[in-house]
């Protein structure tokens, strides 16, 4: 049996080798890989600003309630500077223990030290038509009665076609690399074989975030003593590519 079984083996080995012998592997035909990296800016004409209203109490619906009445006067107030009802959108709704209120527990007990709070938080995603408007929208919502505004965040319709124009400087300059790597090797670019991309999402210029976060106090805010200023930038939208081509070497290589 077991000499059965080493001859069936043997015979299986010379099989995958004859197959091999008669079909073998063609050697891999050399590549010229290259990347390339475009740019293009854009100036931004909107905004969006999400604006919070925190309320605590000693009960949920107490929370709920009084957070209920201060986003009402906050709505009426961004509505007074400008935006229209549609440009208003909830963002976030949450009610419920505020976890700052179950952090002291003296030692040997599992109650807290002051009474359990319950906050009630509301977002508002406000849509700025204008990018010098949005220091006016922030100040009338604070001193409406906003807590915190969550982020201020610049953007353009024009994103997709400044993509489009930074993906082509993008092919163009991986295109040129490409050549020239390939004179230098001794031979010229072969075909496409692949391309590839990565990027594409605008991000603000240099010393400036797209998301800031703002603590104002609603008194100065309401007295106009200190109004907000917001300076939008240009938005600049970059997008790396990869290529692989055929290398031709020269004849006589």
């Amino acid at each position: 049996m077991l000499r059965r079984s080493a001859s069936v083996l043997v015979l299986l080995i010379a099989s995958h080798r004859a197959i091999a012998q008669a079909n073998p592997v063609p050697p891999r035909a050399p590549e010229i890989t290259a990347s390339g990296r475009g740019e293009v800016t854009i100036t931004p004409d909107r905004a969006t600003v999400l604006v919070s209203v925190e309320s605590r109490a000693a009960s949920a619906a107490a929370a709920a309630s009084d957070n209920s009445q201060k986003m009402k006067s906050v709505l009426q107030a961004l509505r007074g500077a400008g935006l229209a009802q549609g440009d208003i959108t909830t963002s976030m709704y949450t009610v419920g223990q505020d976890p700052r209120s179950l952090g002291r527990v003296p030692p040997g007990t599992t109650m807290p030290t002051f009474p359990i709070e319950f906050l009630a938080r509301n977002t508002v995603r406000a849509s700025v038509k204008r990018p010098d408007d949005v220091g006016k929208v922030i100040d009338a919502a604070l001193a409406a009665g906003a807590t915190s505004i969550a982020s201020v965040q610049f953007s353009s319709p024009t994103t997709e076609e400044a993509r489009g124009n930074a993906l082509a400087l993008a092919v163009a300059q991986a295109q040129r690399d490409a050549n020239i790597l390939a004179k230098a090797s001794g031979g010229t670019l072969g075909r496409l074989l692949s391309m590839s991309s990565s990027g594409g999402s605008p991000v603000m210029g240099a010393g400036f975030s797209g998301d800031i976060y703002y603590s104002v106090d609603r008194e100065m805010a309401a007295s106009g003593a200190f109004p907000t200023m917001i300076n939008s930038r240009d938005l600049t939208v970059t997008v790396t590519v990869f290529g692989r081509w055929e290398f031709i070497p020269a004849t006589g290589r």
